[in-house]
């Protein structure tokens, strides 16, 4: 897959003009594309091209360039990638997170509006593996149900809009009340 970069939501109150949008377009697409590639597809000059990008950057529209790589162990078989739905016994993700953002075989937590309160991505070495976690996280005081819901086959994946930020376990856990 080509380089990937993540981008604002339309609705963050920046406006784009409709060349701005191509442009985006095209760099999402693959952000490895030349100043000259992009400025012959838009007919734009050079300087154009590398001025709006440098524009959407200071304006955050751009937050970042990554590079979109495969996991190898998605769809071989024997891996253990899941989406986890948790309900939890009162409104306490942040909790729930603080205990998780450190495993290395979490790919993606949010809260989410419901009736099920978090929705966890993990992609494991093995069932086996996924298996621990999922009895680790479902012995967690404030988990009232977990169910898991194992990846098969991935048929399309999007970079996110929002990018591929985290949030740091102390900026998220909050105290429990006794």
């Amino acid at each position: 897959m080509g380089d990937q970069i993540d981008v604002l939501e339309p609705n963050n109150g920046i406006k784009l003009s409709p060349t701005d949008r191509q442009l985006l377009s095209l760099l999402q697409q693959n952000s490895r594309r030349s100043v000259t590639e992009l400025a012959a597809i838009l007919g734009l000059s050079r300087t154009t091209i590398r001025e709006r990008v440098e524009h959407m950057v200071e304006r955050g529209v751009i937050r970042r360039f990554t590079v979109d790589v495969a996991d190898i162990r998605l769809g071989d078989g024997t891996n253990g990638t899941a989406i986890f739905q948790i309900r939890l016994k009162r409104p306490v993700c942040r909790i729930i997170y603080g205990s998780i953002c450190g495993w290395p075989e979490l790919l993606g937590c949010w809260s989410i509006a419901g009736d099920i309160d978090m929705v966890i991505l993990l992609s494991c070495s093995s069932n086996v593996e996924l298996e621990r976690l999922r009895d680790r996280l479902a012995r967690h005081p404030e988990v009232k149900s977990l169910t898991t819901l194992s990846i098969l086959r991935e048929w399309t994946h999007k970079a996110s809009l929002h990018g591929a930020t985290q949030m740091l376990p102390e900026d998220s856990v909050e105290e429990v009340e006794a």
